[in-house]
């Protein structure tokens, strides 16, 4: 391989659809990978055959995959996320929600799942993992993970451990600034690492570098760019004015990685155009840093060309050994062709499906004045979300007033998004939840901790995610179709 390939070998560039810049980037900068976002099954078939087809060499074509095909592929069925998961008491259903996405993935060409979350999630504020957790006991979550990456390698596909070292004790968005982590190593063996371990434990085959201020692990100083990308939005007052250096750039965090957690896979970054980065390092720089520090596959970087250049640069100047991008572009190499001719294991799926999971999830936590299962002659509805309900409003029958209703319902669709920022309860709910206790239902499509903010409520719901069947499961529990058997991963009462 020449020195252009073998670079190129270590960036993965985005796709929606198969675009001239996309093929660009496969054909002159040799780029070993390919990162799926929004788009349809048959597009991304059609898509990675033809890019597998002008490739030198097999490219890792990847996919966040944490909730089912259906989180990027609308055409796709759309599984419960992990805290839905952890909700049901039950591993088995993680490894087999894993299994069917490996077979669905694996059919339309993609070979390398980014999931699972391994962050354990003991902050309430956090507004980018949350529910996409399977929870705050690590232990728990280690339970999970090592079910989802069991049913991810079962069947021929690659598992990515993320976000490491953990994001879940964070209250920052790192699309949109730099998180903070500040635990000690005594701490974060005893939290944030555990479920890592289970993961590597159980064989994940990839781990995703995290973009976090650790200071206990590496205290070296950033600056501030003057002026930076700012795809998602960032405004002044949230840039991470006093951070250390990101653990995707950090060699301590991937030596820890490495030699104190054992782990010899593929390692890739988290997306190179998040704010967390972009505020602090240019695309360039950013990327040699990435792979002096031992990162394998960069993501998504802001500038492909730019940060290639860079890396050349470094190469030819002494400043990266060459043997260090030949030992990366190595794994590459391997994570791409073991997963093209991987076999999937001879047992059946078990025919779970993600309504299954949508009903056992469905958790009540509370109900103090008896209003469900929901019998009132006249319902009020009012929803508070940024994507439609429909699935949820077509199994109600209301439309009365507030004042003359019997019972009131709010539906609460406020889940972690990427670059959002946080997560607010907007006022009204908040109002109509302070005067009307005694008489609501609050269910929330989302983060389950909105509770903190709905006062007295008497009865509320967690159906975890908008996914159409946990909408459709919500509706049949608070009617009494099924027994709401779920168990809170987290506690929202504190």
């Amino acid at each position: 391989m020449t020195l252009e390939e073998k670079v190129g070998k270590l960036f993965s560039v985005p796709a929606r659809s198969l675009t001239d810049d996309v093929i660009r980037h496969v054909r002159d900068n040799h780029v070993g990978g390919v990162i799926w976002f929004q788009s349809t099954t048959e597009e991304a078939t059609l898509g990675n055959a033809h890019l597998q087809s002008i490739a030198k060499e097999p490219l890792l074509i990847s996919a966040d995959l944490e909730a089912g095909l259906g989180m990027r592929f609308t055409d796709a069925t759309w599984w419960p996320p992990a805290m839905a998961l952890a909700a049901t008491g039950d591993p088995a259903l993680a490894e087999e929600q894993a299994r069917v996405t490996a077979v669905e993935a694996r059919a339309i060409g993609i070979h390398h799942i980014l999931a699972p979350v391994c962050d354990v999630n003991v902050d309430p504020r956090n507004p980018v993992i949350n529910t996409r957790s399977f929870g705050e006991d690590p232990h728990e979550v280690a339970r999970y993970v090592e079910s989802f990456v069991r049913g991810i390698e079962s069947e021929g596909a690659l598992a990515t451990a993320k976000h490491f070292p953990g994001h879940g004790d964070t209250h920052v968005d790192s699309h949109r600034s730099l998180p903070v982590l500040d635990a000690s190593r005594e701490r974060l063996e005893a939290v944030e690492l555990v479920p890592f371990r289970a993961a590597i434990g159980a064989g994940v085959g990839s781990v995703m570098i995290g973009h976090l201020a650790v200071p206990a692990l590496d205290p070296t100083p950033i600056s501030v760019r003057s002026s930076f990308e700012n795809v998602w939005g960032t405004e002044h007052h949230e840039v991470t004015q006093r951070g250390t250096m990101p653990a995707t750039l950090s060699k301590p965090v991937l030596d820890l990685l490495r030699r104190d957690l054992g782990f010899d896979g593929l390692i890739v970054s988290d997306a190179f155009d998040m704010g967390g980065l972009a505020a602090h390092f240019d695309p360039g720089e950013a990327a040699v840093r990435a792979l002096e520090a031992g990162e394998d596959q960069i993501l998504y970087s802001a500038d492909t060309d730019a940060a290639i250049a860079a890396v050349k640069v470094a190469v030819r100047s002494g400043r990266l050994p060459l043997s260090r991008i030949e030992e990366s572009c190595e794994r590459v190499r391997r994570a791409a062709s073991v997963t093209s001719d991987r076999p999937t294991q001879s047992r059946a799926l078990r025919g779970i499906t993600a309504m299954d999971v949508a009903r056992r999830s469905i958790t009540l936590v509370r109900d103090q004045r008896g209003l469900l299962p929901l019998t009132a002659a006249s319902v009020a509805v009012r929803v508070f979300s940024d994507v439609p309900l429909d699935h949820a409003l077509g199994a109600l029958r209301a439309g009365c007033a507030i004042g003359q209703a019997d019972v009131i319902l709010l539906l609460l669709a406020l889940r972690p998004q990427s670059g959002a920022g946080r997560i607010v309860v907007p006022e009204e709910a908040r109002r109509i939840a302070e005067q009307h206790p005694n008489k609501t239902i609050a269910i929330s499509f989302g983060s389950p901790y909105v509770l903190h903010d709905l006062g007295d409520v008497s009865t509320f719901v967690c159906a975890w995610g908008v996914q159409p069947v946990l909408q459709i499961a919500a509706m049949e529990a608070i009617q009494g179709a099924f027994p709401m058997t779920g168990k809170m991963p987290v506690n929202t009462e504190r």
